[in-house]
């Protein structure tokens, strides 16, 4: 039997994760969204739980639950202890935060408003591309983090990216590249320093974030041209 509300599309070329997640997430017509990947899983309930949560406050963009960790190899599990949650008001402390506290991204994972979502540039076709997207997200509105664990992640070789070599990072996050990105970090500091031109908040608001920013960008300069000293070799 076929459901109407199921639309399935399987791309003709392998067009890398990141514009994999993208493009899904511009085929969506409902108020909220979700990604969800092959190696994870979620509790029965997840989605309606974070649901509730969230509908009362439309101050909140999106909405997870605390993670558990599933070992690829032997299954064996491990209660993620550092997921954050987001609720202060001024989008500038929710940027400064998510960008000191953020490692395991498991909020990409969540519920999250679809209105919220396409008013960003999504994730950016570079490592740690995702993390500048939940900065984004951040500028926007609240994460509210549920107290209990139903969300799975499974944590292996083959399964987390920041094991991957830089070779097969380039493949997987954009195997129409023909070399891997020769300055990321630079690419992840103006990623940020964007991020805080465009965000649609006030002007007090915006010139904090923006220095914040520029700040650490310039906290990791040398690192940044250590970057481009290879790139040129």
């Amino acid at each position: 039997m076929r459901d109407a509300r199921i639309r399935y599309v399987r791309q003709a070329v392998n067009i890398g994760a990141m514009r994999n997640w993208n493009f899904v997430a511009k085929q969506a017509r409902g108020q909220y969204f979700k990604w969800s990947s092959a190696n994870d899983y979620c509790a029965p309930d997840m989605l309606a739980r974070c649901l509730a949560a969230m509908e009362p406050d439309p101050r909140i963009v999106l909405c997870f639950p605390r993670t558990c960790l599933v070992d690829q190899e032997n299954g064996s599990l491990t209660d993620y202890e550092e997921d954050i949650e987001l609720m202060e008001d001024s989008p500038y402390e929710r940027f400064g935060k998510i960008r000191r506290t953020l490692k395991l991204n498991n909020a990409m994972l969540g519920l999250i408003r679809t209105d919220s979502l396409i008013r960003t540039r999504l994730n950016r076709v570079y490592p740690g591309g995702d993390m500048v997207l939940m900065a984004e997200l951040a500028l926007l509105g609240r994460f509210l983090l549920l107290p209990e664990i139903l969300l799975y992640r499974r944590i292996g070789q083959e399964t987390s990216s920041n094991r991957l070599s830089p070779e097969e990072e380039r493949v997987w996050l954009d195997p129409l590249r023909t070399s891997a990105s020769r300055s990321p970090l630079l690419s992840l500091h103006l990623g940020y320093i964007g991020t805080a031109l465009r965000a649609p908040i006030n002007l007090s608001e915006k010139l904090k974030t923006l220095r914040s920013a520029l700040r650490s960008a310039a906290w990791d300069r040398e690192k940044i041209y250590s970057e481009l000293r290879r790139a040129q070799k």
